[in-house]
């Protein structure tokens, strides 16, 4: 009975929390960290490649990431005049940036 109880008691004890499971989707969209620096510089290569006219890049207000041929980047951007976009730029394999979509935020 000594050694039955201490295994029924273990038996019931809380498990410890498994760290949850994030599944990557093929050719899914994720969330990236603004502050990244993959990030900021593909936002530094989009405001310099936006219709004009437009102020200086402020911020990185979101970002997410696809994996493709090298790597896609969906990020909102809020430029020094307050305008707002929102940009997809390819970081291609070869470590180039190409402007793949641009749109201004009303």
């Amino acid at each position: 009975m000594a050694i039955a109880l201490p295994a029924a008691l273990a038996a019931c004890a809380p498990k410890a929390a498994e760290p949850a499971w994030d599944p990557v989707i093929a050719g899914g969209w994720r969330v990236a960290d603004p502050q990244d620096d993959g990030v900021r510089a593909a936002a530094a290569f989009a405001a310099t490649h936006l219709p004009q006219p437009h102020g200086a890049l402020a911020e990185v207000t979101s970002a997410e990431t696809q994996i493709v041929a090298g790597t896609n980047l969906r990020m909102a951007l809020r430029m020094t005049d307050e305008t707002r976009w929102t940009v997809t730029v390819w970081h291609r394999l070869d470590g180039s940036f190409e402007l793949a979509d641009v749109r201004q935020v009303p």
